[in-house]
């Protein structure tokens, strides 16, 4: 499974890519090159775990709230938030993103339309879900980013698209 993760708070802030296997007791993780193997067996408390990586054990308490998760090992608690690789890519779009960007939906990567939501000639506001796109074997739901009247629909179900290829139009708002 792919991951992507946002690792401590401010200036210690640091983002990782992150492949993640579990087989039973055993969690295989590969990140930036680096690849680790440890056996995890869960503690009494239901919040804490045992592991065990390269002969050491270590304990691992993690808590969950509002912003994420807090995971404490050794001694030093520190934030973290683990969201879909799709989600970053997201982000890279809209920061990357020309200005009328708001008015086309566009792929943010390799996928396939699973349904559309709209018609054209809907009204859609900030956040309307426009339609389902599957990939890296997730399905997403992508809203429009402003507010707008459904132009064109460029594509129908069960079709491949390529990353930026423009899927919806959006005219001014009525």
């Amino acid at each position: 499974m792919k991951l992507w993760a946002i690792v401590g708070e401010g200036a210690k802030r640091h983002e990782r890519d992150l492949e993640v296997q579990v087989e039973g007791g055993r969690i295989y993780l590969e990140s930036d090159g680096e690849k680790i193997a440890a056996d995890v067996v869960p503690l009494p408390d239901g919040e804490s775990y045992s592991l065990l990586v390269d002969g050491r054990s270590y304990e691992v308490a993690i808590e969950e709230d509002a912003s994420g998760i807090r995971v404490t090992l050794g001694g030093k608690t520190f934030a973290a938030q683990v969201r879909s690789p799709l989600e970053k890519v997201l982000r890279e779009v809209r920061h990357a993103a020309p200005a009328d960007a708001g008015r086309k939906l566009v792929a943010p990567m390799p996928g396939l339309v699973v349904s559309i939501k709209v018609a054209p000639g809907d009204t859609v506001t900030p956040g309307t879900p426009l339609l389902i796109m599957e990939a890296m074997k997730m399905q997403n739901e992508l809203s429009a980013e402003t507010a707008g009247v459904v132009e064109q629909i460029l594509v129908v179900p069960r079709q491949s698209v390529e990353s930026g290829q423009t899927l919806i139009t959006l005219g001014a708002p009525k």
